[in-house]
């Protein structure tokens, strides 16, 4: 099998059951064995490219994906958490896990939506969550790849109903994260309650990116090679990014040279897949396909795509801006010897434990809020100063009378 089959049988394997319910024949033929997956790939039914290519299809086909994360992703979660009581590494990851809760807004100490704080167990539903996502997006990703090999106009029926199956899985990931962090961010008592700082930067800034762009690209460019490649490269991005921070926190770079090496090995990794995927590849495949709207004079997607492209660039350039820094802060780092010196370090790892995530948004959002809160507050002091200023004259008018 060639590069390119080998995705179309991870794909027709993800997705031939979501299909079979969509298009009504998933009572007349099983689920696909794990034998088809190798051998017989070519007879798992699939809709074709004019079937899914209509709003009805992909609308049903999003929301049963967003069915499927609901009923798989907690499961998968919730034994990644077990799995994680009984690794012998996992006691040295649990502070920088809450260290990068802390750059996501959680509280440093206990409140009322937190009134034991970050205990271990958000911190290990936190870790898990994390590992959970980077799969989802791999899986996401992995049907697409083919359009990337073949180009559009060279690609069989097949791969282009994969490509479409795989943004519109990502869609339904999307929507499932949207509703359960909403639940999270506003229900009382919850067991698992998240900032509202956190469900702002990722359901208001970082979800609707998806939620309201994947449809309406599918329906008129998804022929484009900048929508593919900006769709895979993200995807795989996020995953490798998460994975690669996840996998940091295993590390003791207190004790062991080998793995302080490996840690610095991570963050420029890191920062490579952050200027390969948010410079090099977005910005020429982000303004080539505005570019290409501006041509067709397709006003509603140009001036739509203007904002979006301008809010992501700027947030890409951020996480740039963060995994730079956290390079020339790692870089000159040498292995901690004295009490002090892995002191330094250990406060180094809290610092950049959020690298080429979200946090940097997060900061944003937080000195907006302040700027606001502040200029809210300088209002307040002029308004009583002008009131105190009032009642004084008037004092004073009352007792020339």
């Amino acid at each position: 099998l060639n590069l390119s089959k080998i995705f179309l049988c991870v794909a027709k394997t993800l997705f031939s059951w979501i299909c079979l319910l969509v298009h009504g024949s998933a009572t007349k033929k099983d689920p696909p064995s794990l034998s088809s997956f190798y051998c017989n790939i070519n007879m798992i039914p699939l809709p074709t490219f004019e079937q899914l290519s209509t709003v009805p299809s992909m609308a049903t086909s999003a929301l049963l994906f967003a069915i499927f994360w609901t009923a798989s992703l907690p499961l998968a979660e919730k034994k990644i958490a077990l799995k994680l009581t009984d690794a012998a590494w996992w006691p040295g990851a649990v502070s920088p896990t809450k260290s990068m809760m802390y750059n996501f807004g959680y509280p440093k100490e206990p409140t009322k939506r937190f009134p034991d704080g970050v205990t271990e167990s958000l911190a290990r539903d936190f870790y898990s969550g994390t590992i959970s996502i980077c799969v989802a997006h791999a899986l996401c990703a992995s049907p697409m790849v083919p359009v990337l090999i073949h180009g559009w106009e060279d690609s069989s029926d097949l791969i282009k109903v994969s490509f479409i199956l795989g943004t519109l899985a990502d869609l339904g990931f999307d929507i499932y994260d949207a509703v359960q962090l909403s639940i999270r961010a506003f229900a009382t008592n919850h067991s698992k309650p998240i900032p509202i700082e956190f469900w702002v930067i990722l359901v208001c800034m970082h979800h609707t990116t998806a939620l309201l762009l994947v449809m309406p690209l599918n329906l008129h460019y998804v022929h484009r090679f900048e929508y593919h490649q900006t769709a895979v490269s993200l995807l795989y991005a996020a995953s490798a990014c998460y994975l690669a921070g996840a996998y940091k926190f295993t590390l003791n770079v207190y004790e062991k040279r080998k793995d302080f090496v490996l840690y610095k090995i991570i963050v420029l990794f890191q920062l490579a897949v952050l200027l390969y995927t948010r410079v090099y590849l977005w910005f020429p495949a982000a303004f080539g396909l505005r570019a290409r709207m501006k041509e067709q004079n397709d006003t509603t997607f140009f001036y739509g795509a203007t904002v979006m492209v301008t809010i992501f660039s700027i947030f890409n350039l951020v996480l740039i801006v963060d995994g730079l820094g956290a390079a020339a802060k790692w870089l000159p780092q040498k292995f901690p010897k004295s009490k002090e010196e892995k002191g330094e370090t250990a406060a180094l790892v809290r610092r950049t434990s959020a690298t080429g995530i979200m946090a940097p948004a997060l900061q944003m959002l937080r000195a907006y809020e302040a700027k606001r809160k502040f200029r809210a507050g300088v209002k307040v002091v002029i308004a009583t100063n002008r009131l105190s200023s009032h009642a004084s004259s008037h004092s004073n008018n009352k007792k020339d009378d």
